[in-house]
């Protein structure tokens, strides 16, 4: 029988938990008071009995610790082994996952041996006619999909900034069950991961920042981008991912899911769509400004100032003015 719980599947990074996690939690706190259902929180790893202690304390929910050598690492099989002996003896009807790189590479696989509905990048829970629907954005945030799951389970990643981090300590402890899992070697072992340096970035402590999307044409009109933020005494060149990846820019300019958070007092987006997952970086933003050619870009949805205009001629004629100002 299936019980009314909903399974929080954590990450963890560096020895400690990822703000995605927290935000899972926040996410699957709204989603239990929907559907009545209680949290329990999942932790895959080695040597974590002292988190899953934390964690229980500051967010009161119960906690599985699963401990195996082969946990210390991510990889996909013996995670996902791990996490299955839990789930099916817990027979949760949810089980919440970040949408981060572990998230979308084990919620398909889980999804497939539960018999499971699979819904990713959820960035909106809603009642309609007594169901729980999921809300998302699809092709580059020009489409909402609206979706229901179709079985009595489902496997949802939570798209990171789309609930805010859970910061407030419970009152009660929540307990911890530590269980010990025997893991044979899969096809593949990961033997090391290692991230890269630290890259100085001048974003997080910006006041202005003038993000570059694709749609500024080359990379020669960055000079008028770089200029633009200039102009503030605290100002920061951004970017979203697709000016990064063709080398425009560096990746630490770049905001968004797999970049950079940033709440500035201003936000000038010049060029950009508006894809959620640029919109996930920068959404809380105290004010935006979008210069975009295209009137139905989905950014001016978030856009406080929407500029349907040629940032080319319009940039400089601004730059100018300044120029004359002062």
């Amino acid at each position: 029988m299936m019980e009314d719980k909903i399974a929080i599947i954590a990450e963890l990074s560096r020895g400690g938990f990822t703000r995605a996690t927290h935000e899972v939690i926040s996410f699957a706190r709204e989603l239990g008071s929907a559907c009545a259902h209680s949290e329990i929180i999942i932790i895959p790893g080695k040597n974590i009995r002292g988190l899953a202690e934390e964690i229980a304390r500051t967010s009161g929910i119960d906690v599985i610790g699963i401990e195996a050598e082969t946990l210390d690492l991510y990889s996909a099989e013996p995670f996902k082994s791990a996490i299955l002996d839990v789930l099916k003896d817990i027979n949760p009807a949810y089980v919440c996952l970040p949408h981060s790189a572990m998230g979308f590479d084990l919620a398909p696989g889980i999804a497939v041996d539960l018999g499971a509905a699979c819904i990713t990048a959820v960035e909106e829970i809603h009642e309609d006619k007594k169901r729980i629907c999921f809300s998302k954005s699809m092709w580059g945030g020009k489409i909402r999909a609206e979706l229901v799951s179709m079985t009595q389970r489902a496997v949802l990643t939570v798209l990171p900034g789309a609930w805010t981090a859970s910061v407030e300590e419970a009152f009660i402890a929540g307990s911890v069950r530590m269980v010990k899992a025997n893991l044979a070697l899969g096809a593949s072992e990961i033997t090391l991961m290692e991230a890269p340096g630290e890259r100085e970035s001048e974003l997080p402590g910006a006041d202005v920042i003038v993000s570059a999307g694709r749609g500024i044409g080359k990379e020669e009109n960055l000079e008028m981008i770089r200029k633009l933020a200039g102009i503030f005494s605290r100002g920061a060149v951004g970017a979203s991912r697709s000016v990064c990846d063709l080398g425009w820019l560096g990746h630490k300019h770049q905001i968004g899911f797999t970049g950079k958070t940033v709440s500035p007092g201003l936000y000038i987006a010049c060029g950009i769509s508006g894809a959620i997952q640029h919109i996930s970086g920068m959404k809380d933003s105290q004010m935006v400004i979008a210069i975009n050619i295209d009137p139905h870009a989905p950014i001016f949805n978030i856009a406080d100032y929407c500029i349907v205009e040629d940032l080319t001629e319009f940039i400089p004629a601004l730059l100018e003015l300044v120029e004359i100002s002062r």
